[in-house]
């Protein structure tokens, strides 16, 4: 029998996070960060670094116009390969897909990918989405460049790594790859084996979005609904509390008493502006926001303490801010930027920094405006507990702020890209989609199963991506139960490739 060689693709373990909740929100980005800096901490000292190498393999700019390849447009995409586990001549490949951020060497080194490349001897190679971190060019923000950042165009960009790494480590084209993703890049992963089946034989989406949406208000209602659930601490009289808070708020900004808001949440400047008061409830909104998505993820801040301090007085609106406060102790800031002026600054600027970490702004933006929508809003016929400002209107906005898209023309883009993918019924096989019920992403995935080999795996009370994380004894039994399960499947895919190759 020959040994196989296979790449497990993944995605959010211990990098920044992806998919980020209102466009708007500084908070949400802020605990991203407190996120990214806890798990990189955690590992600090555990993991060797001389294990690790940074490679840079040469990407068309657009795999599919000949005459711009002919041209010699291209890009340089970073990969970090990790030979810690690996066994030469028999051990499996772990190819790690990043998302809309900047790629760490930790991706290479942690989490659910590292544990089993340790159990089956494999080598691990992350790569970094086109566009994001170290892979553009000094042009790729503009906005003439940006028409090549795509999903079809990363999803061609992985079948190039493959080429590259299996010519790198002498490996056959007969040996079956396996992707695992997580979060925008589980559903690249989903979509990498709807769309490449020739080149790998299975697939993890871990709290995958498959189902592009203009409109997202279901992200809202799981996030009222996690506030409530007593599984991890929530209760109704705290979601209650919070929507008193931003009704509140409402009443206090169309009365335009922003002078006693300003000095409640600590507002860098005034919020006079109908613009800088929409940043502001959107600042707001995106600490709960932030909080749920990753619970239990920033020590204290969780589900729980979110709900202990705004219980602990019978004025909402003066718990709203003694948790605004936290979160500006835990980020070490004094007063919270509230600026519509500032922020568009920020993401008009076309200037490229690969040595900057964390999200690219202005690139998600942009593939929200023109594939995925995921606009996450308090329109008035959902249950939202945060203020009504925060709308649709005021979501694609900068859609044609920015880029010349018009709010009118993205309900078709998204369209699109649920022809092309198929949305949440994906034709395909031999894919795992798993999610939580905290996660607000979970609206968008796929919840039961559509085949026999196209599986769901639920996760009661787990949050986003929890299962692609390194595993912890304070881990629920249900995460640990469905980590052996997709365990179980994958092996057992593999099991059936290495017969196929005995045939």
């Amino acid at each position: 029998m020959k040994w196989i060689s296979v790449v497990l693709t993944l995605v959010v373990t211990t990098h920044y996070i992806d998919l980020c909740a209102g466009i708007l929100g500084n908070h949400f980005w802020k605990i991203q960060r407190l996120v990214h800096e806890r798990r990189v901490n955690d590992l600090r000292g555990i993991l060797p670094g001389e294990s690790v190498c940074e490679l840079f393999i040469t990407q068309p700019l657009d795999h599919f116009d000949r005459l711009s390849q002919e041209a010699g447009e291209t890009f340089k995409q970073r990969l970090f390969v990790n030979d810690q586990f690996y066994e030469a001549h028999k051990g499996p490949v772990f190819l790690y897909i990043q998302g809309e951020g900047t790629l760490s060497p930790v991706s290479a080194k942690s989490g659910f990918p590292a544990e089993l490349a340790k159990t089956v001897g494999a080598l691990i190679v992350a790569a970094e989405h086109r566009f994001y971190g170290a892979s553009i060019n000094d042009d790729g923000l503009k906005l003439d460049s940006l028409r090549h950042l795509s999903s079809q165009q990363a999803l061609a960009d992985l079948a190039e790594v493959h080429s590259f790494i299996s010519q790198r480590y002498n490996l056959s084209q007969d040996h079956p790859w396996v992707s695992f993703g997580g979060s925008y890049a589980g559903a690249l992963s989903a979509w990498f084996r709807v769309k490449y089946p020739h080149l790998v034989i299975g697939a993890l989406a871990s709290s995958a979005p498959v189902r592009a949406l203009t409109n997202f208000e279901g992200y809202n209602d799981v996030v009222a609904a996690s506030l409530e659930s007593s599984i991890v601490g929530g209760t109704e009289e705290c979601m209650t509390q919070i929507q008193q808070a931003f009704i509140q708020i409402d009443a206090l900004l169309k009365l335009g008493n922003h002078t006693l808001l300003e000095g409640y949440f600590s507002s860098c400047e005034p919020v006079i502006d109908p613009l800088d008061q929409l940043t502001f409830v959107s600042n707001l909104a995106s600490i709960i926001q932030g909080l749920v998505q990753y619970n239990n993820e920033v020590p204290g801040l969780d589900i729980d303490g979110i709900c202990g301090i705004m219980q602990v007085t019978s004025d909402p609106l003066r718990n709203l801010a003694s948790l605004n406060t936290q979160i500006m102790k835990n980020s070490n800031i004094s007063c919270v930027n509230n600026s519509y002026a500032e922020m568009v600054k920020m993401i008009g600027n076309t200037t490229v920094d690969r040595n900057a970490e964390g999200p690219g702004m202005r690139q998600w933006i942009w593939q929200t405006c023109t594939q995925f929508g995921y606009y996450q809003t308090c329109d008035a016929k959902t249950n939202c507990p945060f203020s009504r400002l925060i709308d649709l209107p005021s979501q694609t906005k900068l859609c044609s702020d920015f880029f010349s898209i018009s709010p009118q023309d993205i309900p078709k883009f998204v369209s699109f890209t649920n022809e092309y993918y198929g949305g949440d019924t994906p034709h395909g096989n031999k894919i795992i989609f798993s999610n939580g019920s905290i996660d607000p992403w979970h609206k968008l995935g796929v919840l039961t199963d559509l085949n026999p080999s196209e599986q769901a795996v639920f996760i009661k009370g787990t949050a986003h991506c929890n299962d692609l994380r390194s595993s912890n004894s304070k881990d629920p039994p249900q995460l640990t139960a469905a980590r052996k399960k997709i365990s179980s499947i994958i092996m057992d895919w593999l099991k059936e490739a290495s017969v196929s190759e005995v045939i």
